[in-house]
């Protein structure tokens, strides 16, 4: 009997402990193909935003500037979201240009008026098209925040999606 009450009193011990534990490990944290959902969600939003930035500089079509503001406004919350989520993890969420990015935002600096307008929408379709993937596989992610984070945007993107082709479809 006296070995029976050791053994239940480890076992309860080890128990306790097991419990005690998981209240200072994050059990929520971001792995491999979450940090990289993070990046590429993070990068294809600025790249919006300062793109979209240069249309309220550089069009006169009044479609094309409502368009470049609804993306700075739901592209900045977006982002900003995505920043809290990464932090509250723990990890920098790289917002970065990349060297795609930062080649279409050149090529539009040079152009005004109809060509500009052209090919912003263009781009806009083009990174849509691509952030409306990272965004389905995001909504996939073990991580519950980026899941619900991604599952939560993405019918925003695809309405992007849709409206940059309907302006593209109007520009021709």
């Amino acid at each position: 009997m006296k070995r029976f009450c050791v053994a239940l009193t480890l076992v309860t011990l080890l128990a306790v402990q097991a419990c005690s534990d998981r209240k200072g490990r994050n059990f929520n944290k971001i792995d491999d193909s979450g940090l990289t959902f993070v990046n590429a969600a993070a990068e294809a939003g600025a790249a919006e935003v300062k793109i979209s930035e240069l249309a309220l500089k550089n069009s006169k079509n009044e479609e094309v500037i409502k368009f470049a503001k609804m993306m700075i406004a739901d592209h900045t919350d977006a982002g900003n979201e995505l920043k809290k989520i990464a932090a509250d993890s723990k990890i920098d969420a790289n917002d970065s240009l990349s060297a795609n990015h930062n080649h279409v935002l050149t090529s539009l600096s040079a152009k005004t008026g109809v060509g500009f307008d052209k090919e912003y929408i263009q781009a806009m379709v083009i990174d849509h098209e691509k952030a409306v993937e990272v965004f389905k596989e995001g909504s996939i992610n073990a991580n519950a925040k980026l899941k619900d984070f991604a599952a939560k945007t993405l019918p925003k993107l695809e309405g992007h999606l849709k409206e940059a082709n309907a302006l593209c479809a109007d520009l021709k």
